[in-house]
């Protein structure tokens, strides 16, 4: 079988001629040896003997924000900082850097009064949703020529209500804020889920199979209830557009999921990606399995940590065992949701081995 037929082979419950290996490279790819980094992705892949599955692969849609709204980037005591500025008031978020963990975080989220979360509506409504198959095509012609590419389907990367919790609020001030103000929080809510919708549809008419967002679910973020409520009641809507053009969704996932399998799977959610046992997460592979039951589709299994920490000798049992707790329905095998910087080739190497003699 080639990559891309044993990965669908596996998301779709069938036989495939062996277990796929699709390595997650956040964070670890730009502490990998020169070398690796110049031969390129797909080069890696080959070289490990990995599957590439090309996780949030380019939007075919892009939001075009109104001229009126400019943003201003500058640095104040160490921290990013942007300001953005429309006619109906600014936006003010900062974010630090974390270079142990080679990512950003932010510090300042940019809502913080109600009159914030009005401007932020004012920016919704007057964002333009454009078609744009220009990078699809570079991608395809590119490292998505071999392996599964799924497309992401949104150009915000998640549901409204988890970007409202990541990137503009925070969970602890967004809950306040639907005490202090629902209506004007429910008001910006709706406004993005519409044009989510608007964009999915879109979508949904290029020629990716599968979609994925960046959903981060978790219910250290929020209860199972406000995830039913504001997160899958969107996703089903995605997962309805998708299936009318027998297209499939894909839940990134990477937190504690044991109170959400459940409602991802009603909602109409193929597989979940980046699935974490314990420390990441908080529930086995096997329960997991048990949860989901047979049709569901599971993506990931090795935790990050342990991939750090285990020896090359204490590795390999414990991805068999990962295999093992996977099997009994659709299964990818992965390390979920990113990789810390310190895990070497040979690490990746060793997986796929072991992955090709299931």
């Amino acid at each position: 079988m080639t990559s891309k037929e044993r990965i669908v082979a596996a998301l779709e419950g069938k036989q495939a001629d062996r277990i796929p290996f699709c390595p997650f490279l956040a964070y670890v790819w730009e502490f990998f040896p020169k070398n690796v980094l110049d031969a390129g992705f797909l080069a890696f892949h080959h070289s490990v003997g990995a599957d590439p599955l090309w996780r949030g692969a380019p939007c075919p849609v892009r939001f075009e924000t109104p001229e009126e709204m400019k943003t201003k980037n500058f640095e104040e005591n160490g921290q990013a900082v942007a300001v953005v500025s429309t006619p109906v008031g600014s936006l003010r978020m900062a974010s630090a850097r974390s270079e142990s963990g080679n990512t950003s975080f932010l510090v300042e989220h940019p809502l913080k009064t109600e009159e914030d979360y009005k401007v932020q509506l004012w920016i919704e409504e007057h964002t333009r949703v454009v078609r744009d198959m220009e990078p699809v095509t570079r991608h395809f012609a590119g490292d998505g020529r071999e392996g599964l590419s799924l497309g992401m389907l949104i150009p915000r990367g998640k549901s409204a209500y988890q970007s409202l919790v990541e990137h503009h609020a925070g969970t602890e001030e967004l809950v306040y804020a639907q005490a202090d103000f629902p209506d004007t929080v429910n008001a910006l809510w709706q406004a993005m889920v519409a044009k989510d919708m608007e964009a999915a549809r879109i979508s949904a008419e290029s020629n990716y199979d599968y979609f994925i967002t960046w959903e981060d679910s978790s219910t250290q973020n929020y209860s199972p209830d406000m995830y039913k409520r504001y997160i899958a009641s969107e996703i089903k809507q995605w997962c309805d557009i998708l299936r009318t053009g027998k297209k499939r969704y894909i839940q990134h996932a990477c937190g504690h999921l044991r109170a959400l399998i459940q409602p991802m799977k009603e909602s109409g959610v193929m597989a979940v990606e980046s699935l974490s046992p314990y420390p990441t997460g908080n529930l086995t592979l096997a329960e997991a399995r048990k949860l989901s039951g047979s049709s569901f589709g599971i993506i990931g299994g090795i935790e990050p940590t342990q991939f750090l920490r285990l020896s090359m000798k204490e590795l390999g049992p414990y991805v068999e065992q990962v295999i093992a707790d996977g099997k009994g329905g659709p299964f990818v095998l992965a390390n979920s949701d990113s990789c810390p910087p310190g895990v070497t080739v040979e690490k990746f190497k060793l997986v796929a081995d072991i992955a090709k003699s299931s």
